[in-house]
């Protein structure tokens, strides 16, 4: 894996850190050089198969709070657009029909097949776990071409509709019924599987804790009551917990950002504008101010001397 990971121009390190996100365009060149390295075409939709509704569970306590299918959609998008820089998601609703259609500011990047292939096939098994199998998905169009009438039937019982290559955007449509559909057991089977994660022996509650901060960071959520809400714990409750390992709440996301902050910084591809929205900052500005009350520094020092060494 290190040895693909440098071949598409990615620090091997990064492959030990599981935190850390990987830029969007690096992750597609990722996916083309694993389709070729291992003679692999349908990698991306294998891949985004395997996933289940565990990839939304860093915005559990937000899906908590929508009352159906739309208000949860807003949230995902949002979502999107902040893991992706350049990524727009938008929602059409017609008359008796939705469409969703995907668009990338790389162009040369939405050309790539599978980009294309990963966009539909996430975008599809996320639907279809918010709305269950009963409500099918009505087509799907892709920006490349396809002229192998085996592949597009492949394509066509891969997703369970009719799919159209060469079109103008890459989208795909579904009846405009399921945005009023309810979500709750959705929010119940995301907290189950939550649950049984957690492991079974007595690990470290500042491990646990950093963990979910870590991965709740890019959605914006920090506070005391989302952390712990999404951790089944009352806020009383986590900050007794922290205390008696001598730690606190601020302290442990202070940590938890300056550690992530100096993982990214070492790393040239991650700008600094992207680096503080992953960390969960409005601004650039208030990420270099907690930065320089960290260390001492500014990120821009701090990336100068981490590139040097």
């Amino acid at each position: 894996m290190s040895a693909l990971y440098e071949s598409v121009g990615l620090d091997k390190a990064i492959f030990s850190e599981d935190s850390l996100l990987i830029p969007y365009d690096k992750f597609v060149y990722l996916l083309e050089a694993a389709a070729a390295q291992l003679d692999f075409p349908d990698i991306a939709m294998q891949l985004a198969r395997q996933q289940d509704m565990m990839i939304l569970a860093p915005l559990g306590s937000m899906l908590s709070d929508c009352n159906n299918v739309s208000e949860a959609l807003e949230v995902i998008v949002k979502y999107l657009k902040i893991l992706v820089s350049g990524y727009q998601v938008d929602i059409q609703v017609q008359q008796d029909h939705l469409t969703v259609s995907f668009y990338l500011e790389q162009s040369h990047i939405q050309e790539l097949v599978q980009y294309q292939d990963y966009a539909m096939a996430s975008a599809v098994n996320i639907l279809y776990g918010l709305l269950g199998r009963s409500f099918p998905i009505r087509a799907c169009y892709f920006l490349r071409n396809e002229q192998d009438q085996q592949r597009i039937s492949e394509y066509a019982q891969y997703f369970g509709c009719p799919v159209a290559f060469n079109n103008r955007t890459l989208s795909l449509t579904c009846d405009n019924s399921v945005l009023q559909l309810d979500i709750g057991n959705l929010v119940k089977q995301l907290n189950t599987k939550i649950n049984n994660t957690k492991p079974l022996h007595n690990e470290c509650i500042v491990k646990r804790v950093s963990n979910v901060m870590s991965f709740s960071l890019t959605n914006g959520i920090y506070r005391l009551e989302d952390i712990a809400s999404s951790m089944h714990y009352s806020q009383r409750t986590l900050q007794r917990k922290l205390g008696e390992q001598n730690t606190s709440f601020s302290a442990l996301l202070d940590s938890v950002r300056f550690n992530m902050a100096n993982q990214y910084l070492k790393n040239s591809y991650y700008r600094q504008t992207d680096i503080a929205v992953l960390l969960g900052y409005n601004s650039l500005s208030a990420f270099s101010r907690s930065y320089h009350r960290w260390s001492g520094i500014y990120p821009n020092e701090a990336r100068k001397r981490m590139l040097k060494e």
